[in-house]
């Protein structure tokens, strides 16, 4: 009978080796069954060679190995899709789910990394989920909810990975996509729980992070109450009531949300004013709008409109120089270096001029590790010409130079790093006026540890430039993660001095790029990642105390950089004073 059992066991363990969640029901196959197994044997190219192996003592008995020998480019330069075989409409409710394992990487944290993709087969393959993904050498398995954001006929959308992120040997199978329909609850579907570094409510770099944003977000503030002969008012209540942050907190949005005329209408414009003291228009100042010159007076209004509440406008961007982020009609002018030279600096000269005073930062280049199209004609001093003619046409604002993929990818994206450093240094000893650096920081359900964001950003503030958050997002439907990482985001970066704003790109569901990240629903309610920004930007990181005058007329508090309201009252009489909270701290009068 043991030996029976046994028998019994030997056939069973290798099904339980990994175990298998079922899959929930309702759900429908949007790619082919046993997808995998309908590829080649073997496929090679210069950077990798994708080969279908066999799998013993797992629940299936197949997987696609891919071994990249040299990172390309870009991470899509390497990978396999599966067209579906029927109609996907959005707002469909999809579950992604397969199994990955790593055989060997030179990664630094020894993880394989895919990027999940479901995508519209065909320019501009607009995507209803990029999930960058890490895994271990132990087989894993991996679901992913998410919403189709478009509609696509059969054939006309692809579900599969990116691979090109590292050199690297990893294994998937048994990769399938179902749809559950419209109205399905996202949250009733199993997902992949995501850790990182540093999760831990003890992690050791939280301290750190508390005492450095005690010392460089603070300042001391003392108010010293006279009578009106200027004597000491000993025993005078003294309440501190912070009004604004001198720190950047703030978002994209767009001027149609600012303008619009309904309730919706009415709480994007109350989140602004009463939470952001900086924001920047998500597409409205990007060249393809600004080319249409009826646009201008709609995005003046919306910018007369947030300098009325002194909130401060960043402009996005200058010039994207690849023939697919420019204008329709740069493509035609590659062989016509002086007329393409002059079609650029009549687009800086206009759009610098026509928002000077509107705009506190110009992106002047955006994401030139792999928008280069421009300066392959031009040439790399091309660069510099840019940002000395954005100087020329406004003195006095400042100029960046923007990217992805610094702080997010796991901080990892090494060629990406350097690539940025390069060209800042390239622009500094040329003699270009830079003055920022900034980071999009957009991340989806791999969060980068904490420690690893910090050694990123001391990195570049040894260059001695302002760091700004440009573009910061999480895309993921795990709703605590999310907070989580947000947390720890905000802290994260908020401690280095060198980094002087975030902005989120985007707050509210209904008007934000990836609908799972917004800080707000449809319906205007919170999100937990939405409940933490608030609870750090206006409680954590917030000044609002009373204190009382001792002995010699004066009292004292240390409170966050910004604008702040002073009210002294003693002895039925009360006053109140506006001041200013700098980093060298702020000694103030009050003469009742």
């Amino acid at each position: 009978m043991k030996r029976i059992v046994q028998q019994l066991m030997a056939l069973l363990l290798p099904a339980l080796a990994l175990g298998a969640t079922p899959i929930p029901e309702g759900g429908t196959l949007v790619i082919p069954t046993n997808a995998i197994a309908g590829l080649r044997a073997v496929s090679t190219s210069r950077f990798a060679t994708q080969t279908r192996v066999p799998v013993a003592g797992q629940p299936f008995t197949e997987a696609l190995r891919c071994a990249t020998t040299t990172r390309p480019a870009h991470s899509w330069d390497i990978q396999f899709q599966f067209r579906t075989t029927r109609k996907v409409e959005k707002g469909e409710v999809l579950w992604a789910r397969f199994y990955a394992r790593t055989v060997s990487t030179k990664s630094e944290s020894g993880a394989g990394r895919v990027t999940a993709i479901f995508e519209k087969a065909g320019p501009p393959n607009t995507k209803s989920i990029s999930r960058d993904l890490d895994f271990g050498r132990e087989w894993q398995e991996l679901c992913l909810p998410f919403k189709a954001l478009d509609t696509y006929d059969a054939g006309k959308a692809g579900a599969g990975f990116h691979f090109g992120t590292q050199e690297q040997v990893i294994e998937i199978a048994d990769f399938a996509v179902y749809s559950y329909g419209k109205g399905y609850d996202l949250r009733r579907l199993p997902h992949t729980k995501v850790s990182y570094a540093g999760q831990a409510a003890d992690a050791p770099w939280r301290a750190a992070a508390d005492a450095r944003i005690e010392q460089c977000r603070k300042g001391d503030l003392a108010v010293t109450v006279t009578d009106a002969a200027g004597r000491p008012v000993p025993g005078a209540k003294v309440a501190i009531a912070m009004q604004r942050h001198a720190f950047g907190w703030g978002s994209a949005v767009t001027v149609q949300g600012i303008l619009r005329q309904d309730a919706d209408g009415e709480k994007y414009r109350a989140v602004i004013e009463k939470y952001f003291t900086r924001v920047v228009f998500e597409n409205d100042l990007k060249w393809g709008s600004w080319d249409r010159p009826a646009n201008h007076a709609k995005i003046l209004q919306a910018a007369d409109w947030l300098a009325a509440r002194h909130i401060e406008l960043r402009g996005h961007n200058l010039i994207w120089p690849s023939w697919r982020n420019s204008p329709k009609d740069l493509p035609a002018l590659k062989d016509k270096p002086e007329v393409l030279r002059q079609r650029i600096n009549t687009h800086i000269e206009n759009e610098v001029s026509t928002m000077k005073g509107h705009v506190v930062d110009w992106d002047v280049i955006n994401e030139p590790y792999d928008n280069h199209d421009v300066m392959g004609v031009l040439g790399d001093s091309e660069m510099i010409a840019w940002f000395k003619l954005a100087r020329r046409c406004d003195p006095n604002v400042r100029l960046y130079l923007n990217d992805y993929a610094i702080l997010s990818g796991g901080g990892l994206d090494t060629k990406h790093q350097d690539h940025f450093e390069k060209t800042l240094r390239f622009l500094k000893d040329g003699g270009a006026p830079i003055t920022g650096l900034g980071m999009q920081s957009h991340f989806g359900g791999t969060p980068t540890p904490p420690e690893r964001m910090l050694t990123i950003l001391n990195r570049y503030a040894a260059l001695g430039l302002d760091i700004s958050i440009t573009e910061h997002d999480i895309d993921t439907t795990d709703e605590q993660l999310q907070a989580e990482f947000t947390r720890d985001f905000l802290t994260t970066v908020y401690s280095p001095p060198a980094v002087v704003a975030v902005l989120t790109w985007g707050f509210w569901e209904k008007s934000h790029w990836k609908p799972n990240a917004a800080y707000y629903r449809s319906d205007w309610s919170l999100t937990p990642a939405g409940q933490v920004w608030l609870d750090l930007v206006t409680k954590k990181w917030w000044t609002n105390t009373t204190a009382e005058t001792g002995a010699d007329g004066r009292a004292r508090v240390r409170g966050f950089l910004g604008d702040y309201e002073i009210t002294v009252t003693h002895q039925g009489v009360t006053k109140t004073l506006k001041t200013t909270l700098p980093g060298a701290g702020k000694q103030v009068e009050i003469r009742l």
